[in-house]
């Protein structure tokens, strides 16, 4: 008994100094540390462009070899510099005026910065079947409007109008009376048979006006789908963007 008395003692006086020295050594989890609050803020940019003059242009009384020039002002009301673009969504009236090849001309002019000698496009031949022309471009010779056009890179934020961009048009002389009277850019191009055949060859086949539907792109969704002239939108993106461009970076 007075053996098993002193080893209980003694189990029990090692269990107490183990707790004792468990408290005297163990760690509570904590470093020494310093905190400051704080907060993560900001704004975000804005890309804007705003139109100086009307935006609605019209050509009055086009006759062949004169050629008439129209311009609209604007400037850059965001806060961060943006490259601006000529957009032509409708594609059916787009290729209707293609459709003319070398029987006018185009020259889309800018003072913006980044554009070449003040001119943002030019052609003379502004067929756009591939099919006839091989290849687009300046060199070939057929270089039709496309359906976007960078007229002025890296502008910066302004209060005032300090940019502009010009839309030229000409009738080439043998382009004849088939138009006369008409409004400009009528589109889709009336027709029968489906052939492509060249717009001036068609007038001079069909003198009566009866030409094929020559254009190369007939476009049931655009909107309107059928009508004159030729729809733009000024557009402006970040420096360095298409208007095509879409999310995705990540």
């Amino acid at each position: 008994m007075i053996f098993k008395s002193k080893v209980l003692a003694l189990v029990a006086s090692i269990a107490l100094l183990g707790g004792t020295a468990f408290v005297a050594s163990g760690s509570t989890g904590a470093y020494f540390t310093d905190s400051h609050n704080g907060t993560v803020g900001g704004n975000v940019g804005s890309i804007l462009v705003s139109p100086d003059t009307s935006t609605n242009i019209n050509f009055s009384n086009l006759l062949p070899g004169v050629a008439q020039t129209l311009q609209v002002n604007y400037h850059n009301y965001g806060t961060s510099p943006e490259d601006v673009w000529l957009v032509f969504p409708n594609a059916t009236a787009l290729s209707a005026l293609n459709n003319f090849g070398r029987y006018a001309s185009v020259t889309v002019g800018s003072n913006g910065p980044g554009s070449y000698n003040g001119i943002a496009f030019t052609s003379t031949n502004l067929n756009d079947r591939l099919a006839t022309c091989g290849s687009f471009g300046p060199s070939p010779g057929c270089d039709p409007l496309p359906n976007s056009i960078k007229i002025a890179g890296n502008v910066a934020p302004s209060g005032v109008a300090n940019e502009n961009f010009t839309f030229t048009f000409e009738y080439a002389t043998g382009i004849g009376n088939a138009l006369e009277g008409a409004n400009w850019n009528t589109y889709p191009l009336p027709g029968l048979g489906g052939t492509y055949a060249d717009y001036a060859s068609c007038h001079t086949a069909n003198p009566s006006g009866d030409c094929t539907n020559n254009q190369t792109t007939v476009n049931l969704s655009d909107s309107p789908p059928s009508g004159t002239g030729l729809q733009y939108q000024l557009v402006a993106t970040q420096v360095g963007v298409l208007p095509t461009d879409h999310g995705g970076h990540f």
